[in-house]
C-alpha cells in the first residue's frame, strides 16, 4: 500500500531527549514528589482499559498515591507540569536535518501529523515546526500509546487508512508496537539495534530517514 501520511511523535523525536532531560532538572528538584507519582500513574494508565475520561482518572491515581484531593491534583498536573514545562521550548532545538525534511515532505503531498502522549501546546511554535495537517495529545482519546485508540485517531485525522500511514518515533513499545499493532509502518529513531525489530526502518539522522522516505513509493 502506498505511504501518503508521516506522523511523528514529539518528544525524543522531534528533539533530543537529554535537552528535555537538563531543562527539567529546577522542576524536578522543586517538584520531585510530584514527578514521581505523576510517573507511576502514567505508567498504571498505559495498563487500564476502559477509560472514560483521561484527566479525571489520572488526577485520581495521582491523588490517590499522594494523599491528596482530586482537584488538587489535577490543578498541580496542569500548572507544574503541563503549562511551566512547555515554556522550556523556547530554548530547545529540533533536530538536525528537521525543518529541511518537513518541507520536503510537505511538497511532496504527504499529509504530516503529530501525536505525542504529552499535550502539544505551543511545542511545535517553539521549535520552529508548525505546519501539520493535524497535532494532538493522546490524552483525547483517553488512552495513551501503545494502545490502539491513539493511532486510529490520527489515521481519522489525515483522512487516511492506517497502511497508508507511516510512524516515527523513539519508543520502541509505545511508539513502534503501538503503530504497527493498527497496520502502519514505522521508524524508529534509535542509536542501537534491536534485534529482530519490527520497525520498518532504524535511523539515528534524519537524514536518513527522508532518504528512505523519497524511495518508499
Amino acid at each position: 500500500m502506498k505511504i501518503k501520511g508521516i506522523g511523528f511523535d514529539i518528544d525524543g523525536t522531534l528533539y533530543n531527549n537529554i535537552s528535555m532531560y537538563l531543562c527539567t532538572i529546577p522542576s524536578f528538584l522543586k517538584h520531585p514528589r510530584l514527578l514521581l507519582h505523576y510517573s507511576k500513574a502514567r505508567t498504571e494508565i498505559r495498563k487500564m482499559r476502559p477509560i472514560s475520561n483521561f484527566r479525571r482518572t489520572q488526577a485520581k491515581l495521582v491523588a490517590d498515591s499522594m494523599g491528596i484531593s482530586e482537584h488538587d491534583a489535577r490543578r498541580i498536573i496542569e500548572t507544574r507540569l503541563y503549562e511551566d514545562w512547555v515554556h522550556l521550548f523556547h530554548i530547545i532545538k529540533p533536530l538536525e536535518g528537521l525543518h529541511e525534511g518537513v518541507a520536503e515532505l510537505r511538497e511532496a503531498g504527504y499529509k504530516l501529523g503529530v501525536l505525542s502522549d504529552f499535550p502539544v501546546q505551543n511545542k511545535l511554535k517553539f521549535l520552529g515546526l508548525e505546519d501539520w495537517d493535524c497535532s494532538f495529545t493522546s490524552e483525547t482519546t483517553n488512552y495513551l500509546k501503545p494502545h490502539p485508540e491513539p493511532f486510529i485517531e490520527l489515521a481519522e485525522r489525515l483522512e487516511l487508512k492506517p497502511g497508508e500511514i507511516l510512524y516515527v518515533g523513539n519508543s520502541y513499545e509505545k511508539d513502534v508496537l503501538g503503530a504497527a499493532a493498527v497496520g502502519m509502518k514505522t521508524a524508529h529513531l534509535s542509536s542501537r539495534k534491536i534485534r529482530n525489530s519490527k520497525a520498518d526502518f532504524t535511523f539515528s539522522r534524519y537524514k536518513d530517514l527522508f532518504e528512505y522516505i523519497r524511495n518508499l513509493n
